[in-house]
């Protein structure tokens, strides 16, 4: 009998409430409601400013729950020295498996960047379960529609080059409909499969409601997928069972 893999997405919003409230205690109890193996985070804060106490949010997560951890930040300011550390905002991955190792893949190479532009970016950790290894990749896409779409080719050339099983979680501010989910959806399998698609956005966007993701290729198959009631951030966290198809006693 195959062990089951239990992956989450969760957008934390820097660990706030839907009321704004600074309360990362309640994000950390999300993700142990969903009894997850792995966790893909976005909008995490590492010592980036007063919204969030100018707190490690994935360090602190990471030691919470007892899960090993990567970092992937994609805005940058190192500030003008002195003792406090940079400031950094991106994704995080918490694994109760090994994180052999990690890479943070630059999403913004874009011929010209808009106004109040923010960077994207997709962490992968390589995690071992039981001597096997697969990639997992955590993103966050663009709310600009053209960079949507350029950040998801560069996505499907970053994947198309490993050979390893994959799994792929994040907010991607593009609903089911879209040609941007239409369009991967012939890359990699929607763990929600053909639908009821969950609302995963608490407020109302030109990008919809149903926009956080649990991905994975051929190597994978979903058999659950459900969401995790909670007030811990304005994002709905989702939370997927998955196993191995290619290799019987890779879990």
């Amino acid at each position: 009998m195959r062990k089951m893999l239990t992956v989450m997405s969760f957008n934390i919003a820097s660990g706030k409430r839907i009321d704004g409230e600074l309360e990362l205690e309640l994000t950390a109890q999300a993700i142990e409601q969903g009894r997850v193996d792995i966790a893909g985070l976005q909008e995490v804060d590492r010592n980036f400013s007063s919204r969030s106490k100018f707190w490690d949010q994935a360090k602190w997560l990471s030691k919470r729950l007892g899960m090993n951890m990567a970092y992937g930040p994609n805005l940058i300011d190192r500030g003008a020295g002195g003792t406090r550390p940079k400031r950094e905002y991106g994704n995080a991955i918490l694994s109760h498996y090994p994180i052999v190792s990690s890479k943070n893949h630059d999403l913004s190479a874009v011929e010209t960047h808009p106004e109040n532009f923010e960077p994207r970016g997709m962490l992968e950790a390589v995690i071992e379960v039981a001597g096997q290894r697969f990639s997992f990749y955590n993103t966050h896409l663009s709310l600009i529609d053209e960079i949507v779409d350029r950040n998801l080719t560069e996505i499907l050339t970053i994947t198309a080059g490993n050979p390893l099983p994959q799994l792929l979680v994040g907010d991607f501010n593009a609903s089911p409909s879209t040609k941007h989910i239409q369009r991967f959806s012939k890359h990699f399998h929607n763990a929600f499969g053909a639908g009821p698609y969950p609302d995963t956005y608490k407020k109302q966007g030109d990008h919809g409601q149903k926009i956080d993701y649990i991905f994975h290729n051929d190597h994978f198959e979903s058999s659950e997928a459900w969401v995790v009631e909670n007030e811990a951030s304005d994002h709905v966290p989702i939370v997927a069972k998955i196993r191995n198809l290619q290799n019987y006693n890779i879990f």
